[in-house]
């Protein structure tokens, strides 16, 4: 049998299955594609998939890869992966003129003439704009030169912070990107992985200033405003992983644990997850500026907690012994900001801390360095049939997410086994395992 052959049947049989589980669990029917509104079973962040619909959509996708490539001549293969960048241009593009909200406000359907007028552009710019979108299903041309929105660019319409999102992340990564090729040859930065040698520092700010720095300049006030409008809307209310945070990792196990929120910035997570789960105490842990704002913005429908004593603020550097005791320490995006010593400086202090309480556990969320797919030479099987376990799920969008966070304020995101590694040098185990239904994981650790 040919590799194609295996590959047809591999996604034939699993595209059944999809449609099956589908049909069962949501009662929308098929997923669709060129209508313009949301696939709930898909697009509802508060209804996420199904552990086997999700795992049945990454294979797909990951034999769809591989037919593609398989099909395709390296010679295009190759060029198309290096002009991606202009996909991404043509999607900011069209979220800056508002090409979504323009199409629904004209009726839903409108000529590449009338469209072009709207949103005062060129007619033939804008067409290949829309062109280059078109071929990713991100708008729909139902004649020529007439357009309309598709389930994926109507979620373009009406939100601001999404739009702020791409053109954010669209602005800053791809000037980035090209600063990381010279950061990995470079001798004074190749094995950094400070904030202060960040491709960002080298390429956007072109001045030492890093990331936080520039934003924290009046004069980038604009970009600041699109970065914290984009985060809001997409990574907070759109959930890309919250909602998998608050049903991916057993919460209701704890009962009324106290919890150590260690770094706990904004604290948005632990109001979600104190929301769902109100007999959980917490205790936000940060730097003295960050906890003071925490406190003065606090939300109303959580603040008789602080009154009664389930939620309190404490003053901590984490690169200090530990003046809290808990059940639980949890830690979102924090050990990714730091080196391999300074991971070990941070573990050690909650070692010692954790032995003050028995049974007591470690909880860390985090972006994991993954392999897409690991095939053996001699394998003819598909490539869905090795996507490793232990790891991201959703790998070449969680390691995309990975050089993305390096390249603005450097950090290491790691491998589980690296993880794994850190945790026992600091008399740590990981006790379990848990793949969230989008790119973060939670590792469960206990005293060695």
């Amino acid at each position: 049998m040919s590799y194609l052959s295996i590959l047809r049947t591999s996604l034939n049989d699993k595209l059944q299955q999809m449609e099956t589980e589908l049909s069962v669990s949501s009662h929308n029917g098929s997923p669709y594609l060129l209508e313009a509104h949301p696939y709930l079973a898909f697009d509802d962040a508060d209804n996420i998939p199904s552990r086997k619909v999700f795992d049945l959509m990454e294979q797909i996708r990951m034999d769809l890869k591989a037919v593609d490539s398989l099909i395709t001549p390296t010679r295009f293969k190759l060029v198309e992966l290096g002009t991606l960048h202009y996909k991404s241009a043509a999607l900011n593009a069209a979220v800056v003129l508002n090409v979504a909200d323009a199409i629904e406000a004209v009726g839903g359907e409108v000529t590449l003439e009338d469209l072009a007028k709207k949103v005062d552009v060129n007619e033939h710019k804008l067409g290949r704009i829309l062109r280059t979108l078109t071929g990713e299903f991100i708008f729909q041309e139902t004649s020529h030169n007439v357009f309309k929105n598709t389930r994926h660019s109507i979620a373009l319409a009406g939100s601001q912070g999404a739009r702020s999102f791409l053109s954010f992340i669209t602005d800053l990564g791809m000037k980035c990107a090209t600063g990381i090729p010279k950061d990995l040859s470079n001798p004074e930065t190749k094995h950094s992985f400070a904030e202060t040698t960040a491709p960002f520092c080298k390429v956007v700010s072109k001045n030492g200033q890093t990331f936080a720095q520039y934003m924290g300049n009046p004069e980038n006030a604009t970009m600041v405003e699109l970065g914290n409008e984009g985060i809001t809307d997409l990574l907070v209310e759109q959930k890309l992983t919250r909602a998998a945070l608050l049903y991916d990792y057993p919460w209701a196990e704890l009962g009324s644990t106290k919890v150590i929120d260690l770094g706990s910035g904004t604290g948005d997570s632990g109001m979600d997850v104190m929301r769902k789960f109100p007999q959980l105490s917490w205790v936000y842990q940060d730097l003295e500026p960050v906890i003071e704002s925490l406190k003065k913005d606090f939300p109303g429908d959580l603040i008789d907690r602080v009154d009664d004593g389930r939620i309190s603020f404490v003053v901590q550097d984490y690169f200090q012994p530990n003046a809290s005791d808990g059940n639980v320490w949890y830690m979102r995006g924090v050990l990714h900001e730091y080196n391999d010593d300074q991971v070990l400086a941070i573990l050690n202090h909650l070692t010692a801390a954790m032995r003050r309480t028995p049974n007591s556990k470690m909880i860390i969320n985090e972006v994991l360095n993954s392999s897409p797919i690991i095939v053996p030479t001699s394998s003819m099987s598909t490539p869905s049939e090795h996507i490793p376990g232990s790891q991201s799920a959703m790998a070449s969008m969680a390691n995309i997410m990975t050089w993305s966070t390096f390249s603005l304020f450097g950090g290491k995101e790691r491998s589980y086994q690296e993880y794994e590694s850190l945790l026992n040098t600091a008399g740590l185990k990981i006790s379990r395992f848990f793949q969230f239904r989008t790119f973060t994981v939670m590792l469960e650790c206990v005293l060695a």
